[in-house]
């Protein structure tokens, strides 16, 4: 056994995997190579091999039928030779003698077809009679015939030897009376039958070749044509894979496949559905967030930022009440009021801050550049020993709320990884549009000269919602090795996937 069971487990019972053409591990290599071929060279093999064994069992036949052909004819050639020589010694005998009959036999038997004939006298002479010539040679060698030499040298000698047939010798003794005066010896030659089996045979296989190669071209092209719905399907299929859920595949030329390009058609449109119906699902659940945000910062905004301000009016005019009052009081209520009024100064800043963070309050009434600008400026005051630099394309364009708050996270996001983590002397921001397949698109790079980002690192939480952003307006990132430091792109579609800002539905 070669140590698999019928069922294909190991003796162990382990089931034998498939290998990545889909045949056990066990498979042979024949079997690997041919499943690797494609589907119109595996047609044309079995017609090429089916056309070589009808060539060997055709070839066969002839040949049986060329040696059955041979021998009879042979045969045949023989017994008229056979009575031909006899008449013609009867003839000669009665007009001019036996004995003169041997020497004028050779003038009357030349050009018999198939036979060689050889005369014996009593005396030792050996005459020969060319099979299409009057010429006779006399003593030991044998005449020899051009035309039945010039045939068989024309034929390779495997095939003479495949048709020949064991030789067929006849012998004719000639007397005077009861005097034994010598004898003529017929013998068989297959040479000019086996000459003519092998032209008809070479003309029929010259004949069948060229009809198989017209067919083989013939099939070769059909296949292609047959075959080409299958080269569009899998390209399709590969276009699917790829996330192009909205190429179809052209109807076929071929009816039997117009089904499958109906399914295939009708695939894409659902996964097209469902691509879209999940698209505006993670929209509402990446901005349920944003909307979370904007009230707070609308609370901090518009609640908060008055209080402060009545409190810091009020410090100011307890400052100027304490003018009034003694000198150790009035000094006692200047600090206090100080100290209040630095307190107050600073939660302003930090909600400025924190309303900054939480959601630009520009967003949407100024250019996308200009956020961007406030965003590189706010770092260079938080960090002064880095240097950043702002490459923008149209310092104009006001993009939509959810395009211009994910570019601004983005941003937010990759530069303070390069300042904190990184640690990068010069980033370098920049933003541009381009023409996609479905309309303009936003590409923001953030690049720096650090330490460089190392591929087996976690994604952070910051990452991780950035992707998530991304993703939901059916946009792309990458992180890439920088010259030197990290490199990270997003690209994202500058109009398809917003949000109205009124009805917070998602635009069409």
């Amino acid at each position: 056994m070669n140590g698999r069971t019928l069922d294909g487990r190991t003796p162990n019972g382990q089931a034998l995997r498939p290998d990545a053409d889909g045949l056990p591990a066990g498979a042979g290599v024949a079997r690997r190579l041919w499943r690797a071929r494609s589907l119109r060279f595996q047609v044309l093999a079995v017609f090429l091999a089916i056309n070589a064994l009808a060539a060997i069992g055709a070839a066969a036949l002839v040949i049986a039928n060329a040696r059955r052909a041979t021998n009879v004819e042979m045969a045949a050639s023989l017994a008229i030779a056979a009575r031909f020589v006899e008449s013609t010694v009867q003839r000669i005998s009665a007009r001019e003698g036996a004995s003169a009959s041997l020497e004028q036999l050779p003038f009357h038997i030349g050009g018999l077809r198939h036979v060689r004939i050889r005369i014996e006298t009593a005396g030792g002479r050996s005459l020969d009679v060319a099979p299409n010539a009057d010429s006779r040679a006399e003593g030991d060698d044998e005449a020899a015939d051009p035309a039945r030499d010039s045939a068989a040298a024309q034929v390779p000698g495997w095939f003479v030897r495949l048709v020949d047939i064991p030789p067929m010798v006849r012998e004719i003794p000639i007397h005077e009376g009861v005097t034994w005066l010598g004898r003529v010896i017929i013998s068989g030659e297959s040479a000019d039958e086996i000459a003519e089996v092998w032209e008809d045979m070479s003309d029929l296989a010259v004949l069948a070749g060229t009809v198989s190669l017209v067919i083989l071209a013939a099939l070769y092209l059909a296949l292609g044509r047959l075959f080409a719905p299958l080269r569009d399907l899998a390209a399709g299929f590969g276009a699917l894979e790829a996330g192009d859920y909205r190429h179809r595949l052209p109807p076929p030329r071929v009816r039997e496949f117009g089904a499958l390009t109906r399914r295939f058609n009708a695939l894409a449109v659902t996964l097209q559905a469902a691509r879209d119906d999940t698209a505006r699902l993670n929209r509402r659940l990446v901005t349920a967030q944003d909307d979370e945000r904007r009230r707070v910062a609308a609370d901090l905004h518009d609640e908060l930022g008055p209080c402060l301000f009545g409190v810091r009016a009020n410090l100011d005019s307890i400052a100027r009440l304490a003018a009034d009052a003694g000198a150790g009081l009035r000094e006692r209520l200047r600090d206090r009021a100080g100290d209040a009024s630095a307190i107050v100064d600073r939660m302003q800043t930090l909600n400025r801050r924190l309303l900054r963070s939480l959601r630009p309050m520009a967003l949407g009434h100024v250019p996308l550049c200009d956020l961007i600008a406030d965003l590189v400026a706010d770092f260079e005051r938080s960090a002064p020993e880095h240097r950043f630099t702002l490459e923008a394309g149209d310092r104009s364009r006001i993009h939509e709320e959810g395009v211009g708050l994910t570019a601004y996270r983005c941003a937010q996001e990759a530069i303070t990884n390069a300042v904190r983590h990184a640690g990068a002397s010069h980033v370098r921001v920049r933003l541009e549009e381009f023409a996609g397949a479905e309309g303009p698109w936003l590409r923001l790079s953030v690049e720096d000269d650090g330490v460089g980002f190392r591929p087996d690192s976690a994604a952070g939480y910051g990452l991780i919602g950035i992707e998530e952003r991304v993703a939901a307006l059916g946009g792309r990132w990458r992180i890439a090795a920088g010259t030197p430091g990290t490199r990270v792109e997003f690209e994202i579609p500058a109009e398809a996937g917003g949000f109205d800002t009124a009805t917070r539905e998602p635009t069409t």
